[in-house]
Order: C-alpha cells, then structure tokens, then sequence
C-alpha cells in the first residue's frame, strides 16, 4: 500500500509540472489544425477543440499511470543520463520527420553509441525495456482511442481512380513514474522507503545500488496512419494488435540482454529497426490491398455520418450504398437533394449493406428534412487528399530552398 501511494504522488508532480502543461499545448495546437483541415473538408467540426483535448489527455494520463505501476512493479531501472539524452535526440530526429519523435529511433541510436564507444554510460537493456512498455502503452492507446475523430476524405487511387479513406492523427501526453537510481542533482520524488521482494528489480542496473527512487517524467506518443481497406476501428485494432506483438518482443529481448550481454546489440538495432519495418509494411498493405470505400456501379456509397444527423438517427452506417430516397434511384448527390427537397417531413431510404437490402426510415414534421448529414464517396472529383510523409522542419526548409533556387535559375 506504501508503494502505490509513492506512485501515485510521484504520478501526481508528473501531470503537475510545467513540462507535461507545455506538452498538453503542443497536443491542443496538433488537434486544432487538424480541426482546421476537417473543416476545410467536410464544412463542419464533428466534435469541439475542447472535447477531442479531453480524450487524448485522458487516455494518456490513463494509460501512463498504467505504465508507471508495471514500470515500479517488474522493477524497470532506467539511468537518468539515459533520458537526458533521450529526449533532446528525439526532438531533433524529428526535425527530419515528425514520427521520428518516437522512442525507439532515440532510445536504439543511444543504446548502440553507449555499446559501441561505451559513452554515455547507460544500462541498455533498461533503456530497451523502457522503449518496449511505452509502445505496448501506445498499442493500447491505438486500440482504445486511435480510431476516434478519423478523417474521412478521398484519394487518388491507381485502380480505382479514387476511393475513400481515413486519415487518423493522434498525439497523447503521458505523465509517467519511473524508477532512477538516485543522483544529487535529480528532482526526485519524495516519500519514505519501502521494502522489495528478492527478486526486485527484474532488470539489475549495471552498478547495481541498495537504494532507488522515483522520477516523475512525461512522454508523448503519436500515431498517424490512415484507413483504405478497412474502417477506422478495424484498421486500428490491427495495427494496434501488431504493435502489441512488436512491443512484447522489444520486452523478451531486452530480459534476455540482462543475463546475455550480447543480445544488447541485437535490442539495440531491433528496437528502430523492426518499428520502422512495421511502419513500412502497414501502409503497403493499405495502398496495394483492395479498397473497402470505391465508388458503385449505381447510387451512393456513405463515407461517414455526421453525428445527429438524419442518417445517424435512422442507422445508417459508413460503407452503406444508398439506392433509393422515397422510392427513386439515387445516383448523384444532385438527384439526392432533388428528391430531399420534395420530400417534407417523412424519408424512408434503401440501402445496400454487406449485400443485402435495407430499409429505414425517419421522421421530423417539425421541420422538413433537406440534408441526411452524410459524406459520400465522390463520384467526380478534383480534389484529392495527398497522402505524404509528415516531414520535419529541416525536410521542408530544404525543400523551400531548392525551389527558391529553380526559380532564381529561371530567371
């Protein structure tokens, strides 16, 4: 009881400082661009700045008081100069590309440098250790919340001309406990000393001490990615589901390389290594794998539903093709709002769903009904989301450079 009373006041300095504060901005700034490209696209904000803030920060803070008791539970000790160098690499591999912010691109380079020069002194199988709980962390975090607040749009597909899509981009703040073996210059937690099973900790720090202690820290984990053959939820449970088997690996490895020293080389270069293979293989299999949102051969295939709506309210559902309003063909949204503006109070619509036909329908004779609040797949269309890496800062001044160049060359 001692033990997860230290953990939870170390939890409670970790969402308190000035650091996770800043951390939530920077989630506030991610989600209102992407709240400005949703508006640009569908003409109206499904859910509010405000509420979609709530939900990351929520799971985040979840999810990192998850971690931080299995972390303090196995025994997980990381070395402080682990961090410190940690987080500023991170943040400057992510000038090149955004997703380089993750761990395991920092937490590899800095476990490979520390086995190959011996500086800086660090225990790389924590350090492993640590990379893997975050992203069995951010597997749950893509399973739970990774699909809420998906973008539909439509691109250019070399088949299929274009087909709908998905686009999902979250970033979560994670206040986080970890156990450091305690340095005079640290910012520790405070609380008394509690006693430890034999075992404890799992992981043996290399200069291994009588004493540890707690440091509240804060992570950030992103996930973007986007959904072409599957819904979001779908998409997201498998991506998640695979990212869990990575993560567990990441584990396995980083246990074996505390009792075989040169398993630490193999953590080291699996830990980036396998995260970007799976990267690279999940959107092959979505850019080549057949779409799930084409345009039909007759009437309108439903994107997504705008919530209380008309459609939402009598159970229409993304993937829907929607054959009639009212008994007449549909095969435009030009002859969708024909028919809607003849049609009062009282619409019954036929549907096509996994094959079979549907009818529902809805009433309002308070108000007649001229929009379903639906996004349907496009028949025509010239405007395309173009799916591109999220490239960093120096990627994109580079970029701005060349073409100022060609254009000086030119004249």
């Amino acid at each position: 009881m001692a033990l997860i009373k230290l953990i939870f006041s170390s939890f409670a300095q970790a969402m308190t400082s000035l650091f996770f504060i800043g951390i939530v901005m920077v989630a506030y700034l991610y989600i209102q661009r992407n709240a400005r490209l949703e508006e640009s696209w569908l003409g109206v904000l499904r859910n509010p700045v405000s509420t979609q803030l709530a939900d990351v920060v929520l799971f985040g803070m979840l999810v990192g008081l998850m971690a931080s008791v299995l972390i303090v539970l196995i025994g997980i000790v990381i070395d402080y100069n682990a961090i410190l160098f940690i987080w500023p690499l991170a943040l400057f591999l992510m000038l090149f590309n955004q997703r380089y912010i993750c761990f395991s691109y920092a937490g590899g380079i800095v476990s490979l440098v520390s086995l190959l020069t011996g500086w800086p002194k660090i225990d790389v199988s924590s350090l492993v250790a640590l990379v893997g709980i975050l992203h069995l962390m951010e597997s749950l975090l893509i399973i739970l919340d990774g699909y809420k607040d998906s973008l539909p749009v439509w691109i250019e597909h070399k088949m299929f001309k274009h087909v709908g899509a998905y686009l999902m981009q979250k970033v979560w703040p994670i206040p986080l406990v970890v156990l450091v073996i305690p340095q005079a210059t640290v910012g520790l937690a405070s609380g008394g000393g509690v006693a430890m099973p034999d075992w404890w900790p799992l992981f043996k720090p290399q200069n291994m001490a009588q004493v540890f202690t707690l440091l509240p820290i804060v992570a950030v984990l992103g996930y973007g990615d986007i959904a072409i053959t599957q819904l979001p939820k779908e998409r997201t449970r498998e991506s998640g589901f695979w990212l869990g088997v990575y993560s567990t690996a990441i584990l396995i490895m980083a246990v074996i390389s505390s009792r075989v020293y040169w398993v630490k080389y193999l953590a080291a270069v699996s830990a980036p290594l396998f995260h970007e293979l799976f990267i690279i293989l999940s959107k092959r299999g979505q850019m080549h794998d057949k779409p799930a949102f084409t345009v039909p051969w007759r009437g309108l295939r439903v994107l997504e539903v705008i919530p209380e709506g008309p459609a939402q309210k009598m159970g229409v559902q993304p993937g829907d093709i929607l054959l009639r309003l009212n008994g007449r063909d549909i095969n435009s949204e030009d002859m969708l709002h024909e028919v809607l503006s003849q049609c009062g109070g009282f619409i019954w619509v036929d549907v096509e769903r996994r094959g079979r036909a549907i009818t529902l329908e809805y009433r309002d004779y308070q108000n007649d009904i001229d929009n379903l609040g639906i996004i349907f797949v496009p028949r025509n269309t010239g405007k395309y989301f173009r799916i591109d890496e999220q490239k960093g800062v120096i990627f994109r001044l580079w970029k701005k450079i060349r073409h100022n160049l060609r254009e000086a060359q030119d004249k």
